[in-house]
């Protein structure tokens, strides 16, 4: 039994040893200067959704940046409206709070809150054992309500409900997206963006104009006037900008793509770990997780790789990251890319 037993540690030690040696980090065929993380939070980040953030000490953080709402006893923000928080209270209630009046509004629900919208009077919601339904916030009733697929494991990027005309589209943490009427709270279409057992959530979702735009970890899917176009892919992470999807590979790679899924423009970085994309100026920036900054220019996607270090001049480690509309942020710093990031 020893012997087996010293076999199996032996064994152990030499994938693990073995991993590491075949293990490559990216190294920038060019370095053009150091970046610094040259602004605090006042707590470290705890948690980051799709759409928002929080702090260690509870303040919250959203797509337009730090906010004034601070959370208590393991609350999380789930999505920011014109005019209303979303927030996931317990796995037994949904809390809105109305930014202006500051007025609250509680709703049960039978498991926790993953992604929710609102709408009119209209709040779309989608939980973690894949049921979703819609709430009439002024009734204060449930007005639709069904189940998905059961699902294992799920993406932390999980995209929020989106209204289009008369119809709401959930992203479902199975892979599909389900259209459903605002007029008769019945399923008009349901779409199967990615099928695959693991992690096949919706990560993405938005609209514009008349089109649809989605992605899960595996495609990158557009639906328009009836059609469909998609694009396979390692995906780590999407955004779209002025009329064109830029899209994060696990193999380091960063694609543009036009709404027919046409590749206008791609570089790649072989091995980077690529986290969080913003786009200011017509420059997109990453972060490359082994300790850089990549921009590059959107005119003609040259790029340039920058040291990216913390106020304290360490490397980067395994910290969360989040990022909004102007800024990354990471650990307890951020950076402002509205502002002269480079100082």
């Amino acid at each position: 039994m020893r012997i087996n037993n010293l076999f199996f540690i032996g064994l152990v030690i030499f994938i693990y040893f073995s991993g590491c040696a075949q293990r490559k980090n990216f190294e920038p065929k060019q370095v053009d200067g150091s970046v610094i993380f040259n602004h605090f939070l006042k707590s470290e980040l705890e948690w980051t959704s799709r759409s928002g953030a929080m702090l260690k000490n509870g303040e919250v953080i959203t797509q337009n940046g730090k906010t004034l709402l601070r959370l208590k006893n393991k609350a999380k923000i789930v999505n920011e409206t014109n005019e209303f928080y979303i927030i996931a209270k317990d796995c037994q209630h949904i809390e809105i709070i109305n930014k202006n009046t500051q007025e609250t509004k509680k709703f049960d629900i039978p498991a926790c809150l993953v992604a929710a919208n609102i709408r009119d009077n209209f709040l779309a919601f989608v939980l973690r054992d894949n049921s979703y339904g819609i709430i009439d916030i002024m009734e204060k009733k449930s007005v639709f309500n069904d189940k998905g697929a059961s699902i294992i494991a799920v993406n932390s990027l999980i995209a929020n409900p989106v209204f289009l005309d008369t119809n709401v589209v959930f992203p479902m943490l199975d892979g599909q997206l389900v259209v459903t009427s605002l007029k008769d709270m019945k399923v008009q279409r349901v779409v199967i963006v990615n099928s695959d057992q693991f992690f096949s959530n919706v990560i993405f979702l938005q609209s514009q104009d008349s089109k649809i735009l989605t992605a899960t970890q595996k495609k990158v899917m557009t639906l328009a006037d009836g059609k469909t176009f998609s694009y396979e892919a390692n995906i780590k992470d999407v955004k779209f900008y002025q009329g064109h999807y830029y899209v994060l590979t696990l193999e380091g790679k960063i694609v543009e793509l036009d709404t027919t899924m046409r590749v206008l423009n791609e570089v790649e970085l072989p091995f980077a770990l690529l986290s969080g994309i913003v786009i200011a100026e017509d420059k997109l920036f990453t972060m490359e997780r082994q300790g850089y900054l990549i921009e590059l220019d959107l005119k003609d996607f040259s790029y340039k790789t920058y040291f990216l270090q913390n106020i304290l001049g360490k490397v980067l480690g395994n910290g969360i990251v989040f990022y909004d509309n102007k800024r990354i942020y990471y650990d307890k710093y951020y950076l402002d890319f509205s502002r002269d990031w480079k100082k």
